[in-house]
């Protein structure tokens, strides 16, 4: 079987009342049987993607898919196969699922999802899923009046409800850098909130982050995963090669940029939606837009493949 262009397949994020996810086992007789996978399936010529998943959750479960919306778009080669998963959060639905295909179905937490043997495309979704969808980026130091001006920006991004940062302080020296990364991380704690160092990975594990976010020349330098899988890793891409670079080195997520014309870099070429999307329909890893977004442009960048937005401007205190 050569590998030919990939083939598009739609898959449901399904919770119960308590939270927990469905999950679905391949049966004996199919590619990679015995795997587990989001519920879901093939797309039709001529379907929208979500009438696809109506179909799917039809056939598969028998409950009637009722409102759903888009979580993510990635791209993954198997050995045989090229998969492209749109990815959707079931709001709503009609019916108790059952296996109607002989598929064995389990409801899991996301600790206990981790520890299957869950099918590669969907390996990369499930860190994502524990995190935050907007991804809140410090400003420089230099731009806020110092370290306290980054913890005023932190906190107003904290009372704005988000969760997810990157502390970014190239301006500071070492020491600097280190009492205020002291202070940070206290406030991460104080707020369930999880945070990564844009530097090293040596760095970040020095400073206690809960991971790393390394930028273009960073990325270009590694061939493996920088930290370990309780860890996360990041990288900031632009192109198709660096989205490739971050795959094949296991990463966790990406940011993809530019969207929109930003104040720091007015000149530069933006992608625009559809290159955003043309993009995230290449990734392997999932994707949050960076560049000229705001929190309430979640929305638009899920319905074109991301699963989430990033910024700085418009996540914390004036800048």
């Amino acid at each position: 079987m050569e590998r030919s262009g990939p083939v598009e397949v739609v898959a449901g994020l399904i919770p119960d009342r308590s939270g927990r996810i469905l999950l679905a086992q391949r049966p004996p007789g199919k590619y990679m049987a015995g795997r587990w996978e989001f519920p879901g399936g093939k797309r039709e010529p001529g379907e929208s993607r979500v009438d696809a998943l109506r179909r799917e959750l039809d056939e598969e479960l028998g409950i009637a898919l009722a409102e759903a919306e888009p979580c993510l778009t990635l791209r993954h080669d198997y050995p045989k196969i090229s998969v492209l998963l749109h990815l959707f959060f079931v709001n709503r639905h009609a019916g108790q699922p059952a296996g109607r295909e002989g598929q064995a179905l389990r409801w899991v937490t996301l600790a206990e999802m981790s520890n299957l043997p869950m099918l590669a495309a969907d390996r990369p979704i499930i860190k994502v899923l524990g995190l935050d969808s907007r991804y809140a980026i410090t400003p420089d130091p230099q731009r806020v009046g110092g370290a306290d001006g980054v913890l005023q920006w932190t906190s107003a991004a904290l009372a704005c409800g988000h969760r997810l940062f990157q502390l970014r302080a190239k301006s500071l020296d070492v020491p600097s850098l280190a009492q205020l990364a002291e202070k940070f991380a206290g406030l991460m704690g104080r707020h369930d909130a999880r945070w990564l160092l844009n530097g090293s990975a040596d760095d970040a594990l020095g400073l206690g982050a809960d991971g790393v976010h390394l930028d273009s020349r960073r990325l270009a330098a590694i061939d493996s995963r920088p930290l370990p899988e309780d860890l996360l890793a990041a990288a900031s891409c632009h192109n198709l090669q660096e989205l490739d670079r971050a795959g094949r080195a296991g990463l966790d997520f990406v940011t993809l940029s530019p969207v929109r014309p930003t104040a720091s870099h007015p000149g530069a070429t933006t992608l625009g939606w559809r290159g955003l999307e043309d993009l995230c329909r290449q990734s392997p890893l999932p994707v949050y837009a960076l560049g000229g977004m705001r929190p309430d442009d979640i929305e638009a960048a899920s319905r074109h493949g991301a699963y989430g937005v990033a910024g700085i401007r418009a996540f914390g205190g004036n800048v």
